[in-house]
């Protein structure tokens, strides 16, 4: 074993030594690099949501910029430069807003993937879902859901192996989209704001 240098200092923790010497480099480039990217997870919020926040006017005005900007070097120094104003306020209400926002995509995600089971599944549901969207089309979404059917049934016919999974197709995505619109709107409409 070698013998340890006379000129380095013991660098073993005590008590009488212990000083805070900060965060690491490391731990203030993570957070900066996280505050960048809630100013990036801010451009998810809509439009009326991203207004109703509380936000210095400058703020404000660089994620308008940012929105605008197409350079992959642009946006990324238009992110440092929202990650450098946010460290100045308290980013926890934008944290808040967009798991907010987040969430509600995720319910409204489910929904529809829910109505669209319910709508391939029996002709009944249609009248269960006029009556709570009277706005939509009645005979666009049978036709959907009629042409929707024959492809799963013609995909399902067309399987190679038993076992393999059912491929969903073209109308099969439709059909959710058309959905996840509708429930969207809706739910902008009954949103206060």
């Amino acid at each position: 074993m070698s013998k340890q240098s006379e000129w380095r200092p013991d660098l073993r923790d005590t008590d009488e030594d212990a000083e805070d010497y900060g965060p690491s480099k490391t731990q203030v480039k993570a957070a900066m690099h996280e505050l960048q990217d809630l100013g990036l997870a801010l451009l998810e919020l809509p439009p009326l949501q991203l207004a109703a926040l509380d936000m210095e006017e400058r703020l404000r005005e660089a994620l308008v910029e940012l929105q605008r900007l197409t350079s992959r070097e642009a946006i990324r120094r238009q992110s440092q430069f929202i990650g450098k104003m946010l460290r100045e306020t308290d980013p926890e209400p934008f944290r808040r807003a967009i798991d907010a926002y987040r969430h509600g995509q995720n319910k409204l995600l489910q929904e529809a993937e829910l109505w669209r089971t319910k709508l391939l599944a029996d002709d009944a549901a249609v009248t269960d879902w006029m009556s709570l969207n009277p706005e939509s089309n009645v005979q666009q979404l049978r036709s959907l859901i009629r042409n929707t059917r024959r492809e799963q049934a013609r995909l399902q016919d067309s399987k190679i192996d038993p076992e393999a999974a059912t491929p969903k197709g073209r109308l099969y995505r439709e059909l959710f989209q058309k959905l996840r619109i509708a429930l969207e709107q809706k739910f902008e409409q009954q949103s206060p704001g």
